[in-house]
């Protein structure tokens, strides 16, 4: 029988599960319209219509088109339309843009990390108001398999995300669902840095489950954004993490952000390093932010037996990890794949100022300078983390 995209209260279920598993962080704890010259401002090739609104387009490898399209209009009673503040880069969203994602293919409108204000809702809509500043969650499940039911939509075999497997969030105007929206703090008077609530929530899903507890020393492989947000949220649980990466400015960045410590990925001595540092308590958390698999090796290499071991980038290829060594170290090996309701832990830790957002959306651009957003992130230069375009 083929399933339908039918609603599952996230909300409560996040509720239940949190009670169950006592994990308490909420405590302290289309028309075309080509651009005229490769570079520059896209805005003089915009003509605006009444009820249409601006779409960043992937049109082709390596080109962004300004389109048009009509604004969405509320069908469902919970619809909610949201006037889009923000949509920072990912490294998907990069891959589409060079024409190196595996399905992702231009012409498409990518962009899953959204906020915006609420201009519209359905009739049957409670959990927010028109005029509510909001942070999109793109997790898309069937709703009717056991993952769904039990608030892991993440998990379910047809999953879809916003921006990937279906339309995403870079335009004027989107349209979601209720259980997909959150309200952002009002400490957080920029909205737009509710754009980063996303990757935070993707930092946050890799540490719980992992089970990073106080005190515990953590090597996270990758210090780009996914790699720096889950070394944040494993610092607010009180763990200590060592950030490994090929990059000298993204290592400046980690010990910027608090690092215990930073190593080039490279060195003959890594794991003397990493030694050096943890001492006697060694390391009991590995984590690949970065999808390699020879780093996965060095996750099964570097962690203590009875450790964890993160798998929070993947690209698809072998490893050469054996049964055998995992069994021999008695070691947990763990996916984390996008997240399950982690929006209200990350937005509660928001309103306590212990996230700092601002660090990690490092560039700022209008929508007509998206090109030069994609760029920035391609080429990355010295203290880039990530782009954000705003709308």
């Amino acid at each position: 029988m083929k399933r339908s995209w039918c609603q599952v209260n996230l909300r409560s279920i996040w509720k239940e599960r949190t009670e169950k598993m006592e994990f308490r962080w909420l405590t302290p704890f289309t028309t075309g319209c080509e651009r005229e010259n490769k570079r520059g401002d896209l805005s003089a090739s915009i003509k605006r219509l009444d009820n249409t609104m601006k779409v960043v387009e992937i049109s082709d490898t390596r080109k962004i088109t300004i389109i048009e399209k009509v604004e969405p209009q509320i069908v469902n009673p919970d619809d909610v339309i949201i006037r889009v503040a923000a949509v920072s880069i990912c490294g998907t969203d990069v891959h589409t843009f060079t024409n190196t994602h595996p399905f992702v293919k231009p012409p498409v409108v990518v962009g899953h990390e959204c906020s915006g204000v609420v201009t519209a809702i359905g009739s049957k809509v409670k959990s927010v108001k028109i005029g509510d500043r909001v942070a999109v969650d793109p997790v898309l499940g069937c709703g009717t398999c056991t993952p769904c039911t039990i608030g892991r939509p993440n998990a379910c075999a047809e999953v879809k995300c916003r921006g990937v497997h279906v339309e995403g969030a870079m335009q004027e105007f989107f349209k979601i669902r209720e259980q997909d929206v959150y309200v952002l703090p009002d400490s957080l008077s920029d909205t737009v840095l509710g754009a980063a609530i996303e990757p935070f929530a993707i930092g946050a899903q890799a540490v719980w489950r992992g089970g990073v507890r106080s005190g515990q020393n953590m090597v996270i492989f990758g210090a780009g954004p996914i790699g720096l947000t889950t070394m944040l949220m494993a610092k607010v649980r009180g763990a200590e993490c060592i950030l490994v990466d090929l990059k000298d400015d993204r290592l400046d960045n980690a010990i910027r952000l608090g690092a215990a410590a930073a190593i080039r990925a490279d060195a003959d001595d890594l794991k003397e390093q990493v030694r050096g540092v943890t001492g006697d308590q060694g390391v009991l958390v590995t984590c690949d932010a970065v999808g390699n698999p020879d780093i996965v090796d060095r996750c099964v290499e570097l962690v203590d037996p009875t450790g964890t071991v993160i798998l929070l980038g993947m690209d698809g290829s072998q490893n050469n990890v054996t049964e055998l060594d995992i069994f021999r170290k008695e070691l947990t090996v763990v996916g984390s794949r996008m997240n399950s309701g982690m929006f209200p832990t990350v937005l509660d830790l928001v309103g306590q100022d212990q996230l700092p957002l601002s660090e990690i959306l490092t560039h700022r651009f209008s929508c007509e300078r998206a090109d030069h957003a994609f760029d920035m992130a391609i080429e990355q230069p010295d203290g880039f983390i990530k782009a954000v375009i705003t709308f």
